[in-house]
């Protein structure tokens, strides 16, 4: 499939919309709003970055959040907010092994100093980054409602209310991730996404199956069942909350709860008779069940990637926990 790297979201002439990611090393992100939604909204593809699932449209209103939660960007912000020591995107990355070996070699005493403190809520300068001020004089999507914390279920939380308004320096950009698979399957299998590299040139499909392939070992039998389910008319989305490979849902996880948890038995694995035992009691405490499956390779020799995909099959088993039911009979 040869897409033109100037292409941003046309229509070509069938009228099929190409929607544009950019792969980061992890997976791929798309940055329109209208592509989010619109991927989004088309088979639940990807994830919201700063939010739980569907991605968050703004709504021109001050962002909510907790006294912790600011004073940790606000942390962030002094240390890595300074646009001369901003020059590369991965700058924060960098700075983190650096922060490791400092901690490692320092003790305790200069842990305290140099490490972000995610769960104190009283550091000095709070208050300094508080002020009271018009809602007039600032963008809306610029401003921060400080709320204070709750870290006890006795204290009267709404009688002291006291609400503050902020500048939000650090804005968290929303955007869609979607994983190595659900890429692959919008380029492959349905033809409607061109990747991206960081040199914003357009990859085609050999050489991101390479690149995936190089990330993941399991790739190809990850994405072979991926397919699978999503060719037979299941919304698929990642199933590590669930001890699981992927989740299965009839409709969407807007809709209801995932079907299936689906464990995948990769070639040379040997059962994990407890594992397993211990995955039917999370599906049994959750109402899903537990689907094996397992990817069968061809008996072609020489195979074509990602030509010969076709050629794969994929075994599933549905597996079941039967709780044994007492009956007492009373023999009057």
């Amino acid at each position: 499939m040869e897409v033109e790297s100037s292409l941003r979201f046309p229509l070509d002439g069938s009228m099929q919309i190409i929607f544009t990611g950019y792969y980061n090393g992890f997976g791929v992100e798309v940055r329109s709003v209208d592509e989010m939604n619109l991927l989004y909204n088309m088979g639940c593809f990807g994830k919201g970055t700063s939010s739980r699932s569907k991605p968050r449209e703004s709504q021109n209103v001050p962002a909510v959040m907790r006294k912790r939660q600011f004073l940790k960007r606000m942390c962030w912000y002094k240390k890595y907010g300074d646009p001369k020591k901003s020059l590369e995107s991965d700058i924060f990355l960098k700075d983190v092994n650096k922060l490791v070996a400092k901690i490692l070699s320092d003790g305790e005493k200069h842990l305290k100093k140099d490490v972000i403190d995610l769960v104190s809520s009283e550091e000095s300068g709070a208050e300094d980054n508080c002020d009271m001020f018009s809602l007039e004089s600032y963008n809306k999507e610029d401003l921060v409602v400080i709320m204070p914390n709750s870290d006890s279920e006795d204290d009267d939380y709404f009688a002291n209310l006291k609400p503050k308004c902020c500048v939000n320096k650090i804005k968290m950009q929303e955007k869609l991730m979607l994983s190595k698979q659900e890429s692959f399957f919008l380029l492959y299998g349905l033809g409607c996404l061109q990747i991206l590299n960081n040199d914003d040139n357009v990859l085609n499909i050999e050489q991101c199956w390479k690149m995936f392939q190089e990330d993941d070992k399991y790739f190809l039998e990850k994405y072979v069942v991926y397919h699978y389910f999503r060719s037979k008319g299941y919304v698929v989305k990642p199933g590590i909350k669930f001890g699981g490979d992927y989740l299965l849902y009839k409709e969407g996880p807007s809709v209801n709860h995932a079907d299936f948890i689906v464990l995948i038995r990769y070639a040379g694995d040997e059962y994990d008779w407890i594992s397993i035992f211990g995955h039917l009691r999370v599906a049994s405490t959750t109402v899903k069940e537990v689907l094996m499956v397992e990817v069968i390779s061809p008996n072609k020799e020489e195979l074509q990637l990602p030509k010969d995909l076709r050629e794969y099959g994929v075994r599933e088993v549905l597996l079941s926990r039967n709780n044994p039911v007492a009956i007492n009979d009373e023999i009057e």
